[in-house]
């Protein structure tokens, strides 16, 4: 009996290895490390390409036009990059490879974030698709433009027709394939939201199989409290939600990440789907305006803002409001600006700005408006010890909160593998991608991506893991990362041996 097992064991093998070597693939990937994406252990095998999608998975060699020897290296999906500004670079069509994406594995990225993306999402994705992209692209309806499309930028609670209006807005964008319904409640218009509204929009939403995403409406001294009302979303109509940049801001709160991590474990135990993405970095970015400027003074969007510079009441209550901040603010938030006006403070504190120009802190702010009202800045708000907190969390994914003058925008992923993984062991690398390819596309129902799996796009990177380096600083952002030696995207590769080939073989992934 055991030597027919035998014989029929030897058979199935023979058999299985004929019929890989009829097989034929585009590219052949062999002797690979493969991470699959689902967290577990590597496992050596080959993998073939044909066409756009993963042909082949297995110990056998089969016939292919390409063969690529991974010997010493390791495969893995493509990263996908849960929360970017991305759209910035392909509206410009000298960036639209998504080089910074591309040079750290990022094959997938979503956009839209923070409340900003367009309800006309079908228009946007004809014109991408028009433009070209060099990584595939997943797109938000952002709750900005939907409440100023009807409210434009009035602190003002929307009647019931009103509300009607913006889900059907809503509605538009996610019949044409947005993914989810986004917000950043410390923008504006968004900021003069109430609880009941952004519950009732994400209702027309999930209509849709949406999922809820959220730049919290604070993130630093009522984080807690923000927290509470994300929560009491997602509970009041038992759906999921996910928090964008999760985070503790503000040496005054460092520590509260525990309690964060508490409220929310103990609502994944009462069945509520919470998950959250996070970048591995001290510091944050947004708008100077959006980190210092007071909600009411925002009111009207910046031309109104400026106005208020001339009015000596408003212009008093401003600077009253900037004065009361912690002098640590002004220590720790530093412009950045490709405004050639504003070339002699970038990548200067707001406290060292002041001293050089002789002002006070809050006549230095005015002044910075004045000259670009849109400047961007980042905070270093953060504490390294919160922030791996947040890592280690089974449900945090990551996601860059890239497009702009910081890091994140181009190491990320890089900073992860490298500080993370190998230097600090923080996390295994197989958690590592996971949190980056088959857990994020499991969480926002993306299909056939994320995971190594036969019928699955062909998305994928390969890189030995001790040449991957991250180049880009705070001081010299704008610096791509090393270490990718083959980047597939839908089987086409935008990285060949650690250059750009100019592919734009990216698509629009719709829900």
């Amino acid at each position: 009996m055991n030597k027919l097992l035998v014989l029929l064991l030897i058979c199935l093998l023979l058999c299985a290895s004929l019929f890989a070597q009829q097989q034929k693939a585009d590219i052949f990937i062999k002797n690979a490390c493969v991470f699959l994406g689902d967290g577990k252990d590597s496992v050596f095998t080959n993998v073939g390409i044909t066409g756009k999608r993963i042909s082949y998975i297995g110990k056998a060699s089969i016939n292919a036009k390409e063969i690529i020897d991974a010997k010493g290296k390791y495969l893995a999906p493509g990263f996908i990059d849960t929360h970017t500004h991305a759209d910035r670079w392909i509206e410009d069509k000298k960036r639209n490879q998504m080089l910074p994406w591309i040079y750290q594995g990022v094959t997938s990225v979503f956009a839209g974030n923070d409340g900003f993306g367009t309800y006309r999402i079908a228009e946007q994705m004809k014109e991408y698709e028009q433009i070209g992209i060099g990584t595939n692209f997943a797109l938000y309806v952002g709750f900005g433009p939907v409440r100023q499309a009807v409210l434009n930028n009035k602190n003002a609670v929307p009647t019931t027709e009103q509300i009607v209006q913006m889900k059907q807005l809503i509605a538009s964008g996610m019949q044409a394939g947005a993914i989810g319904f986004s917000t950043g409640l410390i923008y504006l218009p968004q900021m003069y939201s109430k609880t009941d509204e952004i519950v009732s929009l994400y209702q027309e939403a999930a209509k849709f199989n949406a999922i809820y995403d959220t730049h919290m409406r604070n993130e630093s001294t009522k984080v807690l409290e923000s927290i509470d009302e994300t929560l009491k979303i997602g509970a009041d109509l038992n759906l999921p939600i996910h928090i964008s940049h999760l985070k503790i801001a503000g040496e005054s709160v460092w520590g509260k990440s525990t309690e964060v991590i508490a409220k929310i474990n103990e609502a994944r135990a009462k069945g509520l789907k919470v998950t959250a993405n996070q970048y591995p970095f001290i510091a944050s970015s947004t708008s100077l305006k959006a980190t210092l400027m007071p909600d009411w003074a925002q009111e009207g969007g910046s031309k109104a803002t400026l106005a208020r510079f001339e009015n000596e009441t408003d212009l008093a209550r401003i600077k009253k409001s900037l004065q009361q901040k912690s002098p640590l603010v002004y220590k720790r938030v530093v412009v950045m600006s490709k405004n050639k006006k504003l070339a002699d403070i970038t990548g200067k504190s707001i406290e060292d700005i002041a001293k050089a120009w002789n002002m006070s802190v809050e006549d230095t702010v005015i002044e910075i408006f004045k000259k670009d009202i849109g400047v961007s800045c980042v905070n270093f708000s953060m504490n390294e010890e919160d922030v791996i907190n947040f890592m280690k969390q089974p449900w945090v994914m990551t996601g860059s909160d890239g497009g702009g003058l910081h890091p994140r925008t181009y190491a990320t992923f890089t900073k992860i593998i490298e500080d993370y993984v190998l230097k600090r062991k923080v996390m295994s690398m197989s958690w590592a991608i996971h949190r980056a390819t088959g857990l994020t596309a499991e969480t926002f129902g993306i299909k056939d991506r994320g995971l190594i799996k036969e019928g699955y796009y062909a998305d994928l990177i390969l890189f030995d893991p001790a040449k991957v380096k991250m180049n880009s600083t705070f001081a010299q952002p704008e610096q791509l990362s090393e270490g990718m030696e083959y980047v597939f995207v839908n089987g086409v590769k935008a990285i060949d041996k650690g250059a750009k080939t100019g592919s734009l073989s990216g698509e629009i992934i719709k829900k």
